[in-house]
């Protein structure tokens, strides 16, 4: 275990504290119902902020709870998007919304957190994800007619698949426009695989506004999943206005979508952790969470400690139902998977990669 804490220390380093202008761990609350007094424990009261009473409106219907995660071994916050729930603000709240003000702005911004969502989420055809945003920080199909706010949140759509989410003055779609985490069709289209705690990264440039009031189209977004860079966009016009920055983190997740079409069959959960935002660069590490070589089974099944491929195969069939956690090599979990009683091998998600493996 303490191998497996030295390396999450390595891979979980902090920004510099003088540019990091929000750092949320979720360690300091205890297990239980995450209400609106806590969050502000995270997400601190600022002056002058009058939407602070309508704030987290939906943690007042328990969408989130803290736990501690049994991969991460450290408290996270996990939230609830109920069956047949639809958008931020439902009758009893379909998600978690808040635009938090950041206790300072900038041109240039990273954003970076980790997810994970839980076995059976039902991805239906598409749902909101944190991100940042500036101005006037437009959502909801209001589209702006002038550079004076945009957002740029994540989106998972069916199947997991991976988009920004941007409304900005030059969009082409009523409720925002996809750009695809498949590094502009170079790669394939990045995926949320439940039961793996995924890392985005993502760095904003606003673009430089050379007249007040015309601003020009050289915005850059470039964003990063477990490591890999998936998007990289330098043509953005997101202000007009020299005075309009970088200044509100968008904690943002529902599924929506606008009919029935996009609400879960089944009560879904996503956790969260080690949310930054930093007006410095966020260091980007490849592959997966921790290492560790376990030996917590002790048995007459015969496991493999190390496997390559994306198939893992045991020579007596499981006695119970076991759950296996596969390392990469760099030391940080790729994947969490359950092994039911009497089975033999396993199919992952993941291919051409060397794992550790451990289980319980």
């Amino acid at each position: 275990m303490k191998i497996f804490l030295f390396l999450c220390l390595l891979v979980f380093a902090t920004v510099n504290s003088s540019a990091s202008v929000l750092d949320v761990t979720f360690d300091s609350q205890n297990e239980g119902i995450y209400t609106e007094t806590l969050a502000y424990t995270d997400f601190p009261y600022q002056d002058n902020q009058n939407f602070w009473s309508n704030s987290w409106y939906e943690l007042g219907y328990e969408r989130g709870t803290i736990v501690v995660d049994s991969i991460s071994q450290s408290k996270v916050l996990r939230v609830k998007y109920p069956k047949g729930c639809l958008g931020p603000n439902g009758a009893t709240g379909c998600g978690v919304q808040i635009k938090y003000p950041l206790p300072d702005s900038a041109e240039t911004m990273w954003l970076s957190y980790q997810i994970f969502f839980e076995e059976g989420f039902d991805f239906v055809k598409g749902g909101k994800l944190p991100g940042l945003c500036g101005g006037e920080c437009y959502t909801g199909g209001n589209v702006p007619s002038t550079g004076d706010g945009w957002s740029a949140r994540i989106m998972w759509r069916t199947g997991g698949r991976v988009v920004q989410y941007l409304y900005f003055v030059d969009q082409t779609g009523t409720y925002g426009d996809d750009a695809k985490w498949d590094l502009g069709r170079s790669i394939t289209q990045k995926v949320f695989v439940p039961g793996i705690w995924h890392t985005v990264v993502t760095k904003i440039e606003l673009n430089s506004v050379p007249v007040e009031g015309k601003g020009s189209k050289n915005g850059k977004m470039r964003s990063w999943f477990d490591g890999d860079l998936a998007l990289d966009l330098d043509t953005l016009r997101l202000r007009d206005y020299a005075a309009q920055k970088i200044d509100k983190f968008y904690f943002s997740t529902f599924h929506g979508g606008s009919d029935s079409t996009w609400v879960p069959s089944v009560d879904s959960y996503i956790r969260y952790d080690n949310i930054v935002v930093s007006k410095d660069s966020i260091p980007i590490t490849k592959g997966s969470l921790g290492l560790l070589l376990g030996d917590e089974f002790h048995g007459k099944t015969k496991l493999p400690r190390m496997l390559v491929g994306n198939k893992i195969k045991w020579e007596t069939p499981l006695p119970r139902s076991m759950r296996f956690f596969f390392y990469g090599t760099d030391g940080r979990l790729r994947i969490s998977k359950i092994g039911p009683q009497g089975t033999t091998e396993m199919q992952l998600p993941l291919k051409n990669e060397v794992f550790f493996l451990k289980v319980q």
